[in-house]
């Protein structure tokens, strides 16, 4: 999500590739939780947003550099999350 193969391998030699890769999705998946988790408690379109936001600084990533594309697929996750955790909870679901 966050990184692509290219990038990876323009920072680290062929041996670090795979590793690289491995430790790439750890983290982004450690990113989807963190955005689910607080995208199912916003109530607001803004707060939505906000979960977003907030999920990328708490994992020490300016979201002034998160490309277009990550960005549309990090707020679709919380979407996803809050629609989720609304149709468990009416009163939950966003505006």
């Amino acid at each position: 999500m966050l990184w692509t193969e290219s990038q990876a391998q323009a920072d680290s030699g062929p041996g670090d590739e795979v590793r690289m890769l491995k430790e790439e999705s750890i983290m982004n998946e450690q990113i989807r939780k963190a955005i689910r988790h607080r995208a199912s408690k916003a109530r607001t379109k803004t707060q939505l947003v906000k979960a977003v936001f907030d999920s990328f600084r708490s994992s020490q990533i300016d979201p002034r550099g998160v490309s277009l594309e990550d960005m549309k697929a990090a707020v679709v996750v919380a979407a996803h999350a809050a629609r989720e955790a609304g149709q468990k909870n009416p009163a939950n679901m966003p505006a």
